[in-house]
């Protein structure tokens, strides 16, 4: 039995259907700053809701995505606060 909720879509409630997630692959996005620390950042998808009767003008389905954003920071010494 489908997995039916009621969410905010484009300001209107409208009814979707959970869609687990079978596979993922959440990479690392990396960032070497000026100052020398390096920024890691990844989303971390946690729902995929697809909206019931809703197609993108491709005539793909619409999906809503809860996701979290992961970060970690590598900070040289110098910039670390000195106990």
């Amino acid at each position: 039995m489908p997995d039916k909720i009621k969410i905010n879509f484009q300001g209107q409630e409208a009814w979707g259907e959970r869609v687990p997630v079978q596979q993922s692959n959440e990479i690392w996005n990396q960032y070497l700053l000026a100052d020398g620390a390096m920024i890691k950042m990844k989303t971390v998808v946690t729902e995929v809701v697809r909206i019931e009767n809703q197609y993108d003008q491709e005539g793909n389905p619409v999906y809503a995505v809860k996701s979290a954003n992961v970060l970690s920071v590598i900070a040289p010494e110098e910039l670390k606060r000195q106990s």
